[in-house]
């Protein structure tokens, strides 16, 4: 069930009518059995995947914080290995089979056909996040079996997060069940600008992008280039706009979830776009991952190889392609370039001097390269797509026929500095109500004109 499509609004009312007239004693029942046919009207038969990784958790938790100081580094060790086997097992064994092991030793590939559970690596992140949380004393072990399942189920950030600390949600789930406070407004403002960035925006441009993408020969330099700006609007609009309706349903529910994105486009470095894009699993990349590792309290070239580690599983985390990894340490290079820069004084202040528009210009320009890796379906075609961009005739009519991708572009270019939550909010405290709602009714009016038959996937559901 995709927030952009009827079916979402319909389930969304029924939802939200149960939770207003149902006691609040039988709210965390309500958050369970809706979130399993939220996530199970995909397919019903996948729905044991987050109930399974659940009681992992819950169960490990309750082991490690059962034993003595000695025994819990191997006992969290071996929980957090079973909740990453069904993820590597579903997501990553025909990668490493038949890119590595095939290769390696000569053996004959094999498709072995699995079907990705939908949102299994943001449950399996959400659910480390419990345990590690319990096992080094930062949130106590839930012994609610009932509330860590609405914690790990809820539907609004189920399937592609915002990746949540148990401490961010678990006590909200308790106190909005018993207040039942919600933001009417303000959510359904922030759900209808996600829809926007959806359907109007993440969708409207997607063709542009899979035309060249799926099929990278015999362009003009003109489509080469609509498709990797086009790209890098469609993958923002598309994750933010859902984490905006994510947030958006979560707030009309009485429940507050974190910032993901903070205009990332208009960073000043890749550790500056990092504080920025997809904001919740930075930070779990960061707690989890870099810090383990040993972070920045090393030596400098140690230092330096954390942050490439982090990036590349980061990348690979993504998916089980070879275009993945290499966008994981792209990006993990030019982190460690950042930090290296400022090890030493002179150049440091060097970089201080350059104009601040310099280094957002070469922040932009790279993270867009980097997407066409990330977006491209093989090696192969990441390249042929770069060299056309260079070598490709220029076709004059191109620029006529492309009016609809390049108007999106431009517009997206002017909108995007301002589109962070902190503006969005005071919008919506100094504008009068009435104007506002004649707003979110004339965008809704747009979006259902502007809809073709039924809204795509998102695509970090693929993730």
């Amino acid at each position: 069930m995709i927030f952009s499509t009827l079916e979402y609004f319909i389930f969304f009312f029924i939802y939200f009518c149960f939770y207003k007239l149902l006691n609040p004693k039988y709210s965390i029942y309500l958050i369970i059995l809706g979130s399993l046919f939220f996530y199970g009207w995909w397919n019903p038969i996948l729905i044991w995947v987050p109930a399974v990784l659940c009681s992992i958790a819950y169960i490990g938790a309750y082991w490690i914080n059962s034993s003595n100081e000695n025994n819990k580094n191997l006992k969290i060790g071996i929980t957090v290995i079973a909740l990453l086997l069904p993820l590597l097992i579903f997501k990553y064994i025909d990668f490493f089979y038949n890119d590595m092991f095939a290769e390696l030793f000569s053996l004959t590939k094999k498709d072995l056909q699995l079907v990705l559970p939908l949102g299994i690596s943001f449950i399996t992140f959400t659910m480390i996040s419990y345990v590690v949380d319990v096992y080094r004393k930062d949130f106590p072990l839930e012994k609610s079996y009932l509330q860590l399942i609405g914690y790990t189920l809820f539907f609004p950030q189920l399937i592609a997060g915002p990746i949540l600390r148990p401490a961010q949600l678990i006590p909200q789930l308790i106190r909005s069940s018993i207040k039942k406070n919600p933001v009417l407004g303000l959510g359904l403002f922030i759900f209808t600008i996600g829809l926007v960035k959806k359907v109007i925006f993440a969708d409207g441009i997607s063709p542009y992008v899979n035309i060249v993408f799926n099929d990278p020969l015999g362009h003009g330099i003109v489509e080469y280039w609509i498709a990797i700006f086009g790209f890098a609007l469609q993958i923002y609009c598309d994750f933010s706009g859902y984490t905006d309706m994510a947030i958006g349903s979560a707030m009309m529910l009485g429940v507050r979830l974190p910032l993901n994105f903070n205009r990332p486009y208009a960073a000043i470095s890749l550790r500056d776009f990092w504080l920025r894009w997809h904001i919740t699993l930075s930070r779990w990349l960061r707690d989890y991952l870099y810090i383990p590792l040993g972070g920045n309290r090393t030596s400098k070239p140690q230092h330096v190889m954390n942050i490439f580690i982090t990036m590349v599983l980061g990348g690979l985390w993504h998916g089980s392609n070879w275009t993945f990894l290499i966008w994981g340490a792209l990006h993990g290079f030019g982190i460690a370039i950042n930090h290296s820069i400022h090890y030493f004084p002179t150049s440091s202040n060097l970089v201080k001097k350059v104009p601040t528009f310099f280094w957002r210009l070469l922040t932009i320009a790279f993270v867009i390269f980097a997407w066409i890796f990330f977006r491209a379906n093989s090696l192969s075609d990441a390249f042929i797509i770069i060299d056309g961009s260079i070598s490709s005739d220029f076709i004059h009519k191109s620029l006529i026929e492309n009016i609809f991708p390049l108007s999106l572009l431009l517009v997206f270019a002017i909108t995007h500095f301002f589109d962070s939550q902190a503006r969005i909010r005071l919008a919506f405290k100094k504008t009068k109500k009435t104007f506002l709602y004649m707003i979110i009714l004339i965008l809704w009016i747009i979006v259902i004109a502007s809809a073709t038959g039924s809204s795509q996937e998102f695509i970090y559901f693929d993730f």
